[in-house]
């Protein structure tokens, strides 16, 4: 009877499971089916775009109510007034809405009914009318159902919890056993072990390779696009599209090449707050060595510091590095001469230019923009006073034995750890005193050092991983050999090994210099770590500078 006063409404489905597990059953279509006879043996409008669907999002965390989820979206359109004219919204039971208790569940049926959404369950066929109040008899109900719910999921969790935190503590012990089916995407899982897909490592591999020879994200992209190498998506229409630079620095990022397995590192239940910070070594196959990802976590931080990728021309060996000494504007190239190129003179004969004649000079300087500084430092003149002092400077062994940037990370890490002891002694001697006479003062002192041990030891994780990066990039004999090399190749006639080498060069420079400086006199003067190591003038001779 009651139902024939919403007759001929719009209703919607609304249809969720919690587990992407659950996925393999058939509960969604279940829920759809049920909902769809609902709908017909009440006379409402049913149209297949008014279903709403939230695959794998919890009730019970409040998941399914969040930014992203269809019942948000639908909420919200409920309260802008979208459903005054009136809806229906048929579903499960109100736990396929919410699983976090009665109030909860009580707000937010009125919250609907409020705002022009009748609400109907298909299981025990009851009706919460919009615009009406709620009556004490489906209250009550509404509070025993919620209530039950909500114990029912705090019970499952709880298992779920125990068993997941089993295998890990099975795994972190040694036992070999898999965590999850869910691994990186050049490993298998063959025979109850995982196992490395040569053919995907051998493209990984490639990737670290890539990067580390001073090939940019967008390069790579282009290479393996190119070859027409088949992406590791799961997903068809991801498949057709391609490699993408988001997933290569995935993959240049990803520390399961180390083998690392970090439990629930990106799940959204609540055992990733339990585990967080979990690390699991040698839980994969390791297919990348620590010295080659910490040598790219290092040219990540040097590229985004100094402006990213490079073009594919890369004239200019000192971009992102050469400033100004007056504005600290960008110095920019200017390509003055090209070697082999013809030249008229004014007798009618011609000439070829047999050196490259190119410039830095200041960008404001150049746009008449805040800056005097119209100076131009002859570029091939810097390229060969540095490589040339860089390669004699290398033999000493005193120069560059270690570099400012890993001392200071040293130091610092030996300071935290310093404190960390003195926190952890004070720690132990107020526990000793508050187990002989309890004290609500030193309760409270115990609890503060135990909040200050934790967040000395953040701090040390994250400076043991700075100084993991520093120290993993190459040593000064290893630029050197790489310069030596790359310098032979820089004015070769092949487009390919010219443009080879300078990506080399231009990549040692970034990681050697945090600036490089250019005088109105024409002087320039190289920093590394914040000090000038070396000065010269307009002609490339050394002028002065401070060893390190």
């Amino acid at each position: 009877m009651q139902a024939t006063v919403f007759a001929m409404l719009p209703a919607y489905i609304y249809a969720r499971f919690s587990s992407l597990e659950q996925a393999k059953g058939h509960s969604l279509e279940r829920q759809l089916e049920e909902g769809r006879a609902h709908i017909e043996r009440n006379g409402w409008k049913y149209s297949e775009s008014r279903e709403l669907r939230d695959e794998g999002r919890s009730a019970f965390s409040g998941e399914n109510r969040q930014p992203g989820s269809a019942l948000y979206d639908f909420e919200q359109q409920a309260q802008t007034g979208a459903f005054k004219s009136g809806v229906v919204l048929v579903v499960e039971n109100v736990d396929r809405l919410t699983r976090q208790g009665y109030e909860q569940a009580f707000d937010l049926l009125r919250q609907l009914t409020q705002n022009g959404v009748t609400v109907a369950t298909t299981q025990d066929n009851q009706i919460y009318p919009a615009g009406d109040r709620i009556d004490m008899a489906k209250v009550m109900m509404v509070i025993i159902k919620a209530e039950l719910a909500l114990d029912e999921s705090t019970k499952k969790s709880k298992r779920i919890k125990a068993v997941w935190k089993h295998k890990v503590n099975q795994a972190i012990a040694g036992s070999g056993q898999i965590v999850t089916p869910s691994i990186p995407a050049w490993l298998n899982i063959e025979n109850g072990q995982i196992k490395t897909s040569s053919k995907r490592v051998a493209v990984l591999r490639e990737i670290y390779d890539w990067y580390c020879a001073g090939h940019g994200l967008s390069a790579i992209v282009k290479k393996l696009n190119s070859r027409k190498e088949a992406n590791w998506t799961a997903v068809r229409k991801a498949q057709a599209s391609g490699w993408n630079t988001t997933y290569i620095h995935r993959l240049l990022t990803n520390r399961s090449v180390l083998g690392e397995f970090r439990p629930f590192a990106h799940s959204r239940t609540h055992l990733k707050d339990e585990l967080a910070g979990t690390v699991i070594p040698d839980y994969f196959p390791a297919v990348v060595t620590a010295e080659q990802f910490n040598r790219v976590q290092g040219l990540l931080i040097q590229r985004q510091r100094t402006g990213g990728k490079s073009q594919h021309t890369q004239k200019n060996l000192f971009s992102g590095i050469a400033r100004c000494s007056e504005c600290q504007g960008v110095m920019y190239y200017q390509n003055g001469q090209r070697v082999g190129t013809p030249v008229r003179r004014s007798n009618g004969k011609s000439h070829i230019h047999r050196t490259a004649r190119s410039y830095l000079k200041c960008n404001n300087a150049r746009r008449n923009h805040n800056c005097s500084n119209k100076t131009a430092i002859r570029y091939e003149v810097l390229v060969n006073a540095i490589l040339d002092t860089f390669l004699s400077a290398v033999a000493d062994d005193d120069f560059f034995k270690t570099k400012p940037v890993v001392n200071r990370l040293r130091e610092e890490v030996a300071e935290q750890e310093r404190l960390k002891t003195l926190k952890e002694t004070q720690l132990s001697t107020v526990v000793e005193n508050l187990v002989e006479a309890h004290s609500k003062a030193l309760a409270q002192k115990a609890a503060q050092l135990e909040r200050d041990v934790e967040e000395l030891d953040a701090a040390l994780s994250v400076l043991r991983d700075k100084l993991k990066v520093e120290e993993g990039t190459a040593t000064p004999e290893q630029v050197a050999k790489v310069l030596k090399n790359a310098r032979e190749a820089l004015d070769s006639d092949d487009p390919e090994i010219s443009y080879a080498a300078r990506l080399k060069v231009h990549q040692v420079f970034q990681g050697l210099f945090s600036r490089i400086t250019c005088f109105p006199d024409g002087e320039t003067a190289a920093f590394v770590d914040g000090l000038a190591v070396w000065c010269f003038d307009k002609e490339g001779n050394m002028s002065g500078g401070q060893m390190i």
